[in-house]
């Protein structure tokens, strides 16, 4: 394991690979981080451990709910960051959700039997990347490839439907989670930084963190753009003083800077 991962980190993978293989010493025997623990851009408050297990077979119902048990367990000594994570086979590596069956999967302290939570490119990429193998080969041996321009295609898809459905709903005042985004200030770094990342790949064919988009956008974009912009650097990296004195204004900011970075990012595709 990654000798610069907070110790933090070091102890919940520890623990969780310890409980599993008191449980079954052969149920996984293959262990993968990625997303931006991985990469080294992360917040211990709100990053999660995003991992990916493999074993041979799918696991059986009991496995599943002993899995369960286990991540309960962690989850009431370690209160952040949060395990993350997919269930799935070797086979299963780098495909998408119709080329496979569902498979278990724990997102936002619960255990899900079946699905297909984070089965993307992007999560190949990355894995492919900059991956830290915990069990099993080297991320670079590991026998998948990922498709550069069907991941660009993915992305488009994702940004047209995903975050233009997201923006239409913040922007509702009918909506209740309109309402909530004048109070959390995670769901509107969760927007601004969410979309930034996607303006950064589109611009630059590589992938990157929140925070690192975030800050390569500040060198391009509008003035007029950076508050919103290092308010939400700052709330990934846990400061908890807002550059705002108004959330009326803070949100509407947002919401600006997001459809300006959809309405760039769908010109330069034309």
């Amino acid at each position: 394991m990654s000798p610069n991962l907070h110790p933090r980190i070091i102890e919940i993978i520890d623990l969780y690979l310890h409980e599993i293989q008191q449980l079954n010493f052969n149920l996984i025997n293959g262990f993968y981080i990625y997303g931006s623990i991985s990469m080294g851009d992360y917040s211990l408050e709100l990053s999660d451990i995003d991992f990916i297990a493999i074993s041979d077979e799918r696991l059986s119902k009991s496995d599943i709910e002993r899995c369960n048990q286990i991540h309960r367990k962690i989850e009431s000594k370690y209160k952040k960051p949060n395990l993350n994570g997919i269930y799935i086979t070797w086979n299963d590596l780098g495909k998408l959700p119709e080329e496979v069956e569902p498979f278990p999967y724990y997102s936002d302290g619960h255990m899900h039997e079946c699905g297909y939570f984070e089965m993307n490119l992007v999560t190949w990429y990355e894995l492919k990347h900059f991956g830290i193998n915990v069990i099993g080969p080297a991320t670079k041996e590991l026998d998948f490839s990922v498709d550069w321009e069907l991941l660009i295609t993915k992305m488009h898809e994702n940004l047209n439907t995903y975050w233009n459905n997201w923006i239409k709903k913040s922007s509702d005042w009918r909506s209740l989670y309109s309402y909530l985004l004048y109070f959390r200030v995670s769901e509107i770094e969760w927007g601004v930084l969410g979309i930034t990342r996607l303006y950064y790949t589109f611009r630059e064919q590589k992938i990157t963190t929140k925070v690192r988009a975030g800050e390569y956008a500040l060198n391009v974009v509008p003035i007029q753009f950076h508050k919103i912009i290092n308010e939400s650097i700052h709330t990934r990296r846990s400061i908890s003083k807002s550059l705002y004195r108004s959330n009326i204004r803070r949100k509407h900011e947002a919401i600006n800077y997001m459809n300006y970075i959809m309405n760039e990012i769908n010109k330069e595709s034309r």
